[in-house]
């Protein structure tokens, strides 16, 4: 099977982890960094092992987001991170990036409008070049205050003519969902759809975090999702209404989510009947792509071509870009 020749559709994938190695290294030394073999690169700026702890893995996601300095820096990031899913196969892509998390840091050089601006910039600039529909969501950090909270969907509904949607991520664990639910349903309303990082973490209250994300903030997909499989009720509640999942399983691999690829429960996630997709959460810090993760489920769990194809039929019908843009390059 030529892995690379599937249309694909990917749902979740952060911007600013997507940055291509090359890139890393032609920009590291600028910001104090030594990169002058693969090993201290590997060192700084890569996860390819199973974390000892969360903290271990955000060291190496706010050395990445050190280099996010610059307008040129993220117009840049953006374009090759589209570039680089065209080369996956991917047709219709869906990047997600905290405008808070790019800031910091940098507050003296770049606000969230030139943040946004140069990400757009680079994406339309793609868009233009290669036969791709991007669509841009803006995530709250749930770590952070409320406040914040509140001001990232007003800058989220100010620009929904460039974000598709919204989401809610970091640690869900001790950070409850529902505090957030007015001002994702103020999104809702604004026509924005919702995705909420969910059901990540490997504890027992993972399914019901799963419904609190639906019930009180209105999502038609979850992050991850991917501790669905331990309760049957919350397996029908997602198939009743149609919820999609954006699994990704090296990357639950890597956060000590689920144990080894091999064991992962995508396939007996599906085969309960939830819609189930295809994702690579922080490709260029996990150091792989789509067709990565493709070959780990053919070689793994057996899926065929069919098997792709539906779960890709899945993305396509779930994701937040408009039906005229993505039926334009799905086709072609």
């Amino acid at each position: 099977m030529d892995l690379k020749s599937i249309p694909k559709v990917a749902l979740h994938r952060h911007l600013e982890l997507s940055v291509r190695h090359s890139t890393i290294k032609e920009l590291a030394p600028q910001f104090g960094f030594d990169v002058s073999t693969q090993e201290k690169f590997a060192e700084k700026f890569l996860l390819t092992e199973p974390m000892a702890d969360l903290g271990s893995a955000l060291s190496k996601f706010l050395d990445t987001q050190k280099l996010l300095a610059s307008e040129e820096i993220l117009e840049r990031l953006a374009f090759e991170a589209c570039e680089d899913a065209v080369n996956e196969g991917i047709k219709i892509l869906e990047l997600r990036y905290a405008p808070t998390f790019v800031r910091l840091g940098h507050e003296d050089k770049l606000t969230y409008d030139q943040i946004h601006k140069a990400f757009v910039r680079g994406i339309e600039k793609a868009e233009a070049q290669f036969n791709i529909a991007v669509g841009l969501i803006c995530i709250v950090q749930r770590i952070l205050p409320l406040e914040t909270a509140e001001e990232i969907i007003d800058f989220a509904i100010a620009n929904k003519d460039t974000f598709v949607g919204v989401d809610l991520a970091d640690n869900e664990v001790g950070f409850d969902c529902k505090p957030f639910a007015p001002y994702f349903k103020k999104a809702k309303e604004a026509g924005l759809g919702i995705t909420i990082h969910s059901g990540e973490a490997n504890v027992p209250e993972a399914p019901q975090y799963i419904l609190d994300a639906v019930k009180e903030l209105g999502a038609t997909r979850i992050g991850h999702g991917v501790q669905i499989h331990r309760d049957q009720a919350v397996i029908d509640f997602a198939k009743e209404n149609n919820i999609t999942l954006e699994l990704c399983p090296t990357s639950n691999w890597l956060t000590n989510a689920t144990g080894e690829t091999k064991d992962h429960p995508f396939r007996k996630i599906m085969e309960a009947g939830v819609r189930t997709t295809i994702n690579t959460d922080d490709p260029g810090i996990f150091n792989i792509d789509m067709l990565h993760e493709y070959k780990v489920l053919q070689d793994q769990h057996g899926f065929t071509l069919e098997e792709f194809n539906k779960c890709n039929q899945f993305a396509y019908e779930a994701s937040f870009i408009p039906e005229e843009k993505k039926a334009k390059v799905w086709k072609s």
